[in-house]
């Protein structure tokens, strides 16, 4: 049918053709025409014949590839039923050896699980101890023996045992040796080390910091200060000879190495103290330069005064201007002599009494400069937390710190400017009633002399 449908297009296809051949050649004659009609179909027909039988060839030739086709799904279809089958007798012989391998094995499989776990643990251990520092390349031997499904070797088994007894044997020991080391520059210098034990690593008068992931020894930026005088034992250490005392480090290394971040007072202040906290040092410099003035006025005056106490001379000081105050007025009356001498003593209270105030000030106010820093900074603080969560509280804890720094700093700034106060406030009341003293006394002896 399909067949029929072709060859009706072709003669359809065919006629037009003709039709349109016989339009475009123009014939003089009727006979010429019929000439050319006849021409036209022979070459037509001949044509679709062509086109029918290439037709009916492409036909059989796909007919061939769809049976083909046909024919290898046929093949792989039962070529996967006998690998199926296989697979199947291939899991049963699989599971009967690892039946019989059990059996073999008994505690052997056992022992293997123990010595893959005893090589990460070594691993593991070997890989952070300084003794790599010595002898480096240990740990990769027994990570990869930890890593192995199968069963060790002998050889194996012992290198696994050495290194564990060379660990042992190293941390009872005191070596020095020649390593490469990276300087506080980033250079890399070679220089004698000594190991203490797994402990610690020192050069000459300082501690040294073991880098586990790179394998290096560095030096350290910043040694411990603490205990006092650490240092000079490292120094004293390394050159005397036989038995000496060390401070050793029981973390190996970790409690030095976080001297790096250790921050000093000066650096704490420089870095969180903040425009609170300078201005704090700004008071409590000022309150000392005060404190230390009047210390040193009121000190020299007080000797000038107990010097003119015995003397009848008036001299320049507070004591000597009362006094000239009397012998200017000694010839009035007593009422008179007492105003002019009460007159004199205030006169003097400006001078003994200046500034004291302002201390007492100070030392009133720098606490509260203090409280007002540490709110700001943990007002700070907790905008941080609440913009970028509390994760870590170690960044909480550290902002909470710097922001008592400012506390600190108004207290230690009050206890000073507070006990000066004291000292020159007593030294000031002192004088202030010599002068009193003195000046009761030059009235009385007035009212003797009438």
């Amino acid at each position: 049918m399909k067949m029929n449908k072709v060859i009706l297009t072709s003669l359809l296809t065919a006629a037009f053709s003709l039709t349109q051949a016989a339009e475009v050649q123009k014939a003089d004659s009727l006979d010429q025409l019929l000439n050319i009609v006849k021409n036209a179909e022979r070459v037509e027909s001949r044509e679709t014949q062509q086109r029918i039988q290439r037709f009916r060839s492409e036909k059989n030739q796909q007919q061939k590839l769809l049976n083909d086709a046909k024919a290898e799904l046929v093949r792989e279809e039962e070529r996967s039923d006998r690998l199926k089958k296989q697979f199947d007798t291939n899991e049963v012989q699989l599971g009967e050896m690892a039946e019989q391998l059990r059996i073999k094995l008994g505690n052997l499989g056992e022992a293997v699980g123990v010595v893959r776990q005893v090589s990460a643990d070594a691993a593991a251990t070997i890989s952070n101890s300084i003794v790599s520092a010595q002898y480096p390349g240990r740990a990769e031997v027994l990570t990869e023996l930890a890593g192995r499904k199968e069963i060790p070797t002998i050889p194996e088994l012992r290198r696994l045992w050495l290194e564990l007894q060379t660990e042992m044997t190293e941390q009872g020991k005191v070596v020095t040796f020649e390593t490469q080391l990276l300087d506080k520059t980033g250079a890399q210098v070679v220089k004698p080390v000594t190991r203490v034990g797994t402990f610690n690593l020192i050069g000459d008068t300082e501690y040294l910091n073991y880098n586990r992931r790179t394998n290096n020894v560095e030096e350290i930026a910043k040694q411990p200060k603490k205990p006092t005088g650490v240092l000079s034992i490292i120094d004293d250490y390394t050159s005397a000879s036989g038995f000496s005392l060390f401070p050793i480090d029981p973390s190996q290394g970790a409690i030095v190495n976080t001297e790096k971040n250790r921050e000093t007072w000066p650096e704490r202040v420089e870095n969180y103290a903040g425009i609170v906290g300078f201005a704090i040092i700004v008071v409590l410099a000022i309150g000392l330069i005060i404190a230390l003035e009047r210390l040193g006025v009121l000190s020299a005056t007080g000797a000038k005064m107990k010097k003119q106490a015995k003397s009848s001379t008036p001299g320049n000081n507070p004591l000597g201007r009362v006094m000239s105050v009397y012998m200017a007025n000694k010839d009035d009356s007593f009422e008179n002599l007492e105003l002019k001498l009460d007159e004199a003593v205030l006169k003097e209270l400006p001078k003994l009494e200046a500034r004291i105030s302002i201390i007492k000030i100070f030392a009133a106010v720098s606490p509260l400069m203090g409280l007002l820093g540490t709110v700001t900074g943990m007002i700070e603080t907790f905008q941080g937390i609440t913009l970028y969560g509390a994760g870590d509280t170690s960044v909480m804890a550290g902002g909470i710190s710097s922001a008592l720094i400012t506390t600190v700093l108004g207290i230690v700034a009050a206890i000073p400017l507070i006990l000066l106060h004291a000292i020159v406030s007593g030294k000031s009341k002192n004088l202030v009633h010599m002068l009193e003293e003195q000046s009761a006394g030059l009235v009385a002896q007035h009212t003797e002399g009438k």
